[in-house]
């Protein structure tokens, strides 16, 4: 019998290995007769005969409008009608689908549905957060972790001019009290205070912004606010627990795992921040920046490609289709490619003969 402090570690390494290492799993289409089509996990699902309205993939569900105006939502292999009438706009996002109809600002998250208010003005949506002005009490809150919190109160005007939703994160400014607030897992913190208005962006678990009073620009991090430069960037971008800049002497340089890194001494042709990856242009060279390494990816930059999650995808020249995924290189098919579409990081493929492939876990899905 294993003592029980080993027994206890081996059954927290595979919990933990279970919970980190978790992937997404769902991709949608129309097939040959026009059937909406749900692949999960390595499964198809033929939910609806006739070819739906519009359809968003979320992380751990995905939400549509069927072909006859009614809202569902496929999570964990069942379908459940959210509205039986056309719904105003909806959003499906890693967690929670967040949908408006009639002005009622709703949410399901985790096989529930709730109203968050029944006359809403306005609103930003993260992974995890929904932050929403409610009209019929002048009131901003932000619904988080289940629960709906109270940011701000007003008895006239809107205090909140600008605000921003990270995954996890809300970020605003407070045009009455002049001051720059965030609020992250539950508490509501004041920044700064500036009759300036603050240039910010959000991301996981972090917001960059520039203090235009000293033009400065700094990191709010889970919970501390880092100093990253006493001079204003020339531009900056966000992702999850990082921040990518170009400075103000035009170095590319990174904030990531509490530390600043430098990616390079001159500003890129181009460079993009999309969740765990900094992909640029590094004088023709297509490079990705990913957990503290750089990669060269390509001695040329591709035409088209997308970003999700830890996930990059792109055509090569051969017209193959590529992929760069959590530190490394794939071929994900040679097949000559007509659309390809990822979703966090499952890539669904439609070739030239009209063929739909589905490249999940390492593994390529044929679906016809």
């Amino acid at each position: 019998m294993l003592p029980k402090n080993l027994l206890f570690l081996l059954l927290f390494t595979l919990f933990t290995s279970i919970v980190f290492s978790q992937t997404y799993s769902l991709a949608a289409f129309h097939d040959y007769q026009k059937h909406f089509i749900i692949f999960d996990g390595g499964k198809t699902h033929d939910v609806e005969n006739l070819p739906v309205q519009s359809y968003q993939v979320g992380g751990n569900c995905l939400a549509y409008i069927d072909n006859a105006g009614k809202f569902k939502v496929y999570h964990r292999g069942e379908i459940i009608l959210l509205s039986d009438i056309l719904v105003d706009k909806y959003i499906a996002t890693r967690y929670l689908v967040v949908y408006e109809m009639f002005g009622q600002l709703y949410v399901f998250d985790n096989g529930k549905r709730q109203m968050l208010t029944s006359n809403v003005l306005s609103y930003a949506v993260g992974d995890s957060i929904v932050a929403f002005f409610n009209r019929n009490t002048n009131s901003s809150h932000a619904y988080y972790g289940g629960r709906i919190y109270d940011l701000e109160n007003a008895l006239t005007g809107r205090p909140i001019q600008d605000f921003k939703a990270g995954d996890n994160i809300f970020a605003y400014f407070n045009d009455n009290t002049k001051y720059f607030k965030i609020f992250y897992r539950g508490r509501l913190e004041e920044i700064t205070q500036t009759n300036d208005l603050i240039d910010f962006k959000t991301g996981l678990n972090i917001v960059a912004y520039v203090d235009k009073s000293t033009n400065t620009f700094h990191a709010y991090y889970k919970g501390d606010i880092i100093d990253l430069d006493d001079f204003e960037p020339k531009s900056y971008k966000v992702g999850d627990n990082m921040v990518a800049y170009i400075s103000s002497l035009d170095e590319f340089l990174v904030f990531a795992n509490g530390e600043i890194q430098n990616i390079s001494d001159f500003e890129p042709n181009a460079y993009y921040v999309t969740d765990s990856l900094i992909a640029y242009d590094e004088q023709g060279y297509f490079k990705v920046y990913y957990n503290g390494q750089i990669y060269e990816l390509e001695n040329y930059v591709p035409e088209h490609f997308q970003i999700q999650q830890s996930t990059i995808v792109y055509i090569d020249l051969n017209g193959w289709l590529k992929s760069f995924s959590a530190g490394k290189q794939y071929i994900v098919t040679r097949d000559l490619i007509k659309i390809f579409q990822l979703t966090y990081n499952t890539i669904l493929i439609n070739t030239t003969v009209n063929t739909i492939k589905i490249y999940y876990d390492g593994k390529l899905y044929d679906t016809n």
